[in-house]
């Protein structure tokens, strides 16, 4: 009964999520420097983190993954690992995320338990179709915009709306978004936010974070 509560009470919470930050330690100096900006971001109300690095070490990751799960925990946020199963289950985070063409939903599940929170990345609406049948807490859709060189891969305006309307679970848009076309982002009807750059490298992240949360009330 109490993992059963537990898992509606994870769900429940997610649901009121609005504003997720995938990191990115490119260009910090320094692990303190990455850390310090993270939570600058969760002091302006982030309420995700997803640990999104790709090329620092194993035993970087874990280091930086426990000092996050402490972070989470004093900010009420929820702490998300992207793709890695193994460091999720070592630092305890509240769940991960996966891309669409990687380990599925149900194999995630069965190795991290009924209580992990679970996303995925897509970019179509059968792929979000897919997650939503596969039993993905949330999904992350985009990119709304993106750099010109990628231009094709932006998803339409008209199937976040039909997204918004038909899947019943938190949907966070993704994408280059930025204090400049955050209007346009907010008159399409989005809700909620997945971002990196915009929050991760501005001068003050708390500030940010927060300009962004004013869009989403």
């Amino acid at each position: 009964m109490w993992d059963k509560l537990k898992e509606q009470f994870n769900l429940l919470k997610l649901e009121k999520k609005k504003l997720c930050l995938i990191t990115n330690s490119e260009k910090f100096i320094s692990k303190d420097e990455f850390l310090d900006a993270i939570a600058s971001a969760l002091q302006g109300g982030v309420d995700i983190v997803q640990l999104n690095e790709k090329n620092i070490p194993d035993g970087v990751i874990v280091e930086i993954g426990h000092k996050l799960r402490f972070l989470c925990d004093e900010y009420g946020a929820t702490f998300i690992i992207n793709g890695r199963l193994d460091i999720a289950q070592i630092v305890d985070a509240d769940g991960v995320h996966l891309e669409h063409e990687g380990i599925s939903i149900a194999n995630a599940r069965e190795i991290l338990g009924k209580n992990a929170i679970i996303g995925q990345s897509t970019n179509t609406t059968k792929e979000v179709i897919r997650a939503f049948n596969s039993g993905a807490d949330y999904i992350t859709f985009g990119p709304i915009y993106t750099t010109p060189d990628k231009i094709e891969l932006s998803v339409d305006v008209k199937d976040v709306r039909w997204i918004n309307k038909n899947i019943d679970i938190p949907v966070f848009s993704t994408g280059e978004i930025n204090l400049d076309n955050i209007h346009e982002i907010v008159n399409a009807g989005i809700k909620k936010l997945a971002i990196t750059d915009a929050i991760m490298y501005a001068q003050v992240p708390e500030k940010t974070a927060r300009k962004f949360l004013k869009y989403l009330l």
